[in-house]
């Protein structure tokens, strides 16, 4: 057996030696997701970015119709839990989805079948892997709900290079419904979209729009952070 199996890993943030887990006792305190949704004091209801209107939502809801009821994210990507989110997409370690999904999973209700964001096939070949995948899938096995892996996304500009009033131009091209059993969308109450972070809201728009046509009744979004 090797020598080496009973040493102790690393805290992922502080790099202080642990027995188990990816983080020590103090960065999981300090980044642990509250387990119900924020209250929305400063939030748009919808969104979830810093409300500005005097209507009660930010200024981009006040004029803009979402056809998905709401918005709900762990933590806002510039918060400290947004340190984690970066470490997840950018320093490759998936290990963190399934430490959030024990937070998360109590929040998607009604429960109902879970749909990913299909990630850019540059951000695949650079990373090796999928953050929205993975995120997913240990969201599914946490709340024991499936996962339908119905989009597909086509060849396009990254969300990441284009200003904000192109990016739902381009984010309605960008994907397309897979999945041709209209039936089992008719049959659900609730769809749940997942997506890892949600700038301008394009994205999530332009998919949550495909499961609509496709005879979703509501659709939900989920996200890690809120940037």
């Amino acid at each position: 057996m090797d020598s080496f199996s009973f040493l102790p890993q690393r805290c992922l943030c502080c790099g202080i030696p642990i027995p188990l887990g990816i983080l020590c006792r103090v960065c999981q305190a300090r980044y642990q997701p509250s387990q119900t949704p924020e209250s929305g004091i400063g939030r748009c209801p919808t969104c979830g970015q810093v409300r500005l209107a005097e209507a009660g939502m930010c200024i981009d809801c006040s004029v803009q119709t979402w056809t998905f009821p709401s918005l709900d994210g762990l933590f806002g990507y510039h918060d400290p839990g947004g340190e984690l989110l970066r470490l997840y997409k950018f320093g490759g370690h998936p290990s963190l989805a399934s430490f959030w999904a024990r937070s998360a999973a109590s929040r998607l209700e009604p429960r109902g079948p879970l749909v990913p964001v299909p990630s850019h096939r540059r951000s695949l070949w650079r990373r090796g892997w999928d953050p929205v995948e993975t995120l997913t899938l240990a969201l599914g096995k946490e709340a024991h709900l499936p996962v339908w892996r119905v989009l597909k996304r086509l060849p396009s500009a990254q969300q990441k290079t284009l200003d904000r009033s192109h990016r739902l131009e381009n984010a309605q091209k960008a994907f397309l419904l897979k999945d041709r059993n209209l039936q089992r969308f008719q049959e659900e109450p609730v769809v749940w979209l997942i997506d890892d972070v949600v700038t301008t809201g394009a994205t999530v728009e332009a998919c949550s729009r495909l499961l609509k046509q496709a005879g979703a009744h509501e659709v939900r979004v989920f996200c890690l952070g809120l940037h």
